[in-house]
């Protein structure tokens, strides 16, 4: 095929095919997101095209998203509480698949020796640096990189610009550790109770807006506000401090420089 054809053929393939084909040919969407994600060939599809596309990427990673959780659910000796917030992170991250464009997934070394065989990706270990054990997710959102810190005191979501420094260090930089991620900044937010409802509203101020056809979070009443309140104090306080305790371990190291 000359390359007119390959992506008039590309084009039509999207438009057609079932978003089922994401989870039973992954390399196949492997391919098409490898060619067809960017440059001339992503901008020779059409809107309808590139819209099945993100959406078949996003499918695809969320899915191993997915797993990451269901594994450190199912073969981590975990407290309730940290089992609950996996669970329901997982749950609000469904409702935002087809924002996954990619995804970069840091283990410790505890959890790598448990579960690391189970996974495919994008896949590496942490460094170790003295934090808590915490699972990291890193996602690509377009115009925003979310990072998830899955267990620990912060155990927050921050979000980043997505510039030319943080994808190379966030995605491409090597021996990455827990101190240096969060000595980066960003915008921050809780898992305390509640949390789904006010990082909806968080993540629609910065144009992340949920799949279509997901429920809007129903608004709390006065006294659960009250008991958030209490709640998110005692977790600004932990956040405080991991992240003076960050920002020492990179004036140290020059970690993230």
């Amino acid at each position: 095929m000359s390359t007119t054809q390959q992506r008039t053929a590309v084009d039509d393939l999207l438009i057609n095919v079932n978003e089922n084909i994401a989870n039973q040919h992954s390399q196949l969407v492997s391919w098409l997101s490898q060619n067809y994600r960017s440059g001339e060939n992503w901008l020779g599809l059409s809107e309808l095209a590139r819209k099945k596309l993100r959406n078949l990427i996003g499918t695809i990673n969320y899915g191993d998203f997915q797993k990451l959780v269901n594994l450190i659910l199912n073969r981590l000796t975990l407290q309730d509480f940290e089992e609950n917030r996996l669970r329901r992170r997982r749950d609000f991250w469904s409702y935002y698949s087809n924002r996954f464009e990619k995804m970069r997934i840091l283990l410790p070394e505890s959890s790598l020796q448990i579960i690391g065989n189970q996974l495919t990706g994008d896949i590496e270990v942490l460094k170790n640096d003295g934090s808590e054990p915490t699972e990291v997710c890193i996602f690509d959102f377009g115009d925003w990189i979310v990072i998830e810190f899955f267990r620990g005191k912060g155990s927050e979501t921050r979000l980043l610009p997505n510039n030319s420094k943080n994808q190379q260090i966030l995605f491409n930089q090597s021996q990455l550790s827990v101190k240096c991620i969060r000595c980066l900044g960003g915008e921050k937010h809780d898992h305390e109770y509640l949390w789904q409802v006010f990082s909806h509203y968080w993540l629609q101020n910065k144009g992340i807006i949920p799949n279509l056809n997901s429920n809007t979070p129903r608004q709390p009443t006065t006294e659960q506000l009250r008991d958030r309140s209490y709640k998110l104090e005692r977790w600004k306080g932990d956040i405080d401090t991991l992240e003076r305790e960050a920002k020492e371990y990179c004036r140290r190291t020059g970690c993230c420089t």
